[in-house]
């Protein structure tokens, strides 16, 4: 029942959530900031803080595991003890859970239930006071815990280790797609000055590209994915520039791809992957379309096969054939171009427009996530419908 072998996925494990690669595309600036914030930690061990924020699937969560990784690998080259603790608040959203998780670090037999949070955070100080080690805490989704918490939960866990026996200090890294600073009270906000902000922008075409390629190096066997696979890929996901979409979409195109026993992941897999997650495409969408738009949007679909984009030029000679085989007269250039650049409005296909040498532009056409396969059979169904209503009411 489950004994087939693997013929394109080498190592699932890479594509879990919790994983974190060794390299980081794109975010050196970033680990350069939290190396400058953290440095008073590392060198005169002081608590320092940190807040990351940034659009969802831009790297917030990764970059700060890696960078406590890293620095706790340096503490330990040092004989300095570091101790790292991963919150995510969406899971943990009161004051009683996140210190809960902090316990259970310490005691992985303390109970969940029957004490109050103050008996908890008093357990929690004996426990760094007892340990005697640099604690790191990452609260990620803060502002979900903001939004629901009565007291600041901030300000109570940065004033853990104020102790008259001095225990190692507790530093934060928040993480969070919004500013958190009206949330805060005073005491915390202060704690938190907008200098401790590292700011995370979306990815771009390329770093898409380079995140897909490389972690597909990781979880799958050699030459299962082509370079028009992880054009595809980055052209999935450059509208929303997630990393995480981009992976989710290469792990789901891998499946189908091994559900198809193929040998390898296609560009077909990658536009159905995309469908599965998000899909800007509806037969809603394609019902409203006029006959010649519908003629345009199969013509392109013909054309693209297993492509990850075409020429409009391809694309227009598949429209007259295309318009020949429907009986219906096919549009000039001007007005077929119209049909195209009304029907990426809509989110059905893209355009772009590249050098092709000698001081010349080439307009390319591509779908976002559909199948072209898919896609021509659903048009050439609603076209034959369309077609045949329009001939029976001319006969009456």
């Amino acid at each position: 029942m489950f004994e087939k072998s693997s013929s394109i996925i080498k190592d699932p494990s890479k594509f879990d959530y919790d994983y974190v690669p060794k390299n980081l595309v794109n975010r050196d600036g970033q680990m350069h900031d939290l190396e400058i914030l953290f440095r008073p930690l590392v060198e005169y061990n002081r608590a320092c803080n940190a807040f990351l924020m940034g659009p969802v699937g831009t790297g917030k969560t990764v970059t700060a595991k890696r960078f406590c990784q890293d620095m706790k690998d340096y503490c330990s080259d040092k004989g300095m003890a570091l101790d790292i603790i991963y919150v995510n608040c969406r899971n943990n959203n009161s004051e009683s859970g996140v210190i809960f998780n902090l316990i259970r670090y310490f005691d992985k037999g303390y109970p969940e239930r029957g004490f109050s949070v103050e008996n908890m955070a008093r357990t929690l100080k004996n426990h760094l006071v007892k340990n005697k080690k640099s604690l790191v805490v990452i609260l990620d989704e803060v502002d979900v815990l903001l939004k629901k918490s009565t007291v600041d939960i901030l300000y109570q866990i940065t004033r853990l280790s104020d102790d008259s026996n001095k225990p190692a200090p507790v530093s934060l890294i928040l993480i969070s797609q919004q500013a958190i600073y009206g949330m805060m009270d005073e005491a915390s906000a202060s704690t938190f000055k907008r200098t401790t902000m590292v700011r995370f922008d979306r990815y771009s075409w390329d770093e898409l590209r380079q995140i897909a390629k490389e972690r597909a190096e990781e979880a799958l066997l050699p030459g299962r994915v082509s370079e028009d696979v992880l054009d595809q890929i980055a052209d999935s996901s450059e509208e929303f520039g997630d990393a995480r979409m981009a992976i989710e979409i290469l792990e789901r195109a891998a499946n189908l791809a091994e559900e198809d026993s193929a040998g390898e992941v296609t560009v077909e897999n990658i536009r159905a992957a995309k469908a599965g997650i998000y899909s800007v495409v509806s037969e809603s969408k394609i019902e409203t379309l006029d006959l010649n738009k519908k003629l345009t949007l199969l013509a392109i679909a013909r054309a693209m096969k297993q492509n990850v984009m075409i020429t409009i030029s391809a694309a227009e000679k598949t429209y007259a054939i295309v318009c020949e085989e429907y009986e219906v007269p096919a549009r000039k250039h001007t007005q077929f171009w119209g049909y195209v650049q009304d029907l990426e409005k809509v989110g059905l296909v893209k355009t772009r427009v590249s050098s092709s040498g000698k001081g010349g532009r080439t307009t390319t056409v591509s779908l976002p996530d559909i199948p072209s396969k898919v896609l021509a059979l659903k048009v050439a169904e609603m076209l034959d419908s369309e077609l045949s209503e329009r001939d029976d009411s001319d006969e009456m």
